[in-house]
């Protein structure tokens, strides 16, 4: 009588797309005008969201604040 070993292994991947991965592909496709004007209207229909003025002069800062806008975005709208 003749034993056989065998292993089967299967390996698989997927992608889910939650809501807020589907909301930051729309939003990564925007140019910087419709990504302004969306968060705009965001911040109009959600009382959560504030806007926070940057101190004028500085670009970096006003970098940082419209990345925070972004990532506020992304976060509290799910």
């Amino acid at each position: 009588m003749a034993f056989e070993l065998k292993q089967n292994l299967k390996l698989s991947q997927q992608l889910i797309m939650t809501p807020q991965l589907q909301q930051a592909i729309k939003l990564l496709q925007l140019s910087r005008l419709e990504l302004v004007e969306t968060i705009n209207q965001e911040m109009e229909e959600n009382p959560l969201l504030e806007e926070v003025s940057p101190d004028e002069g500085n670009d970096e800062e006003v970098h940082v604040e419209e990345s925070k806008k972004i990532s506020d975005l992304l976060n509290v709208k799910m």
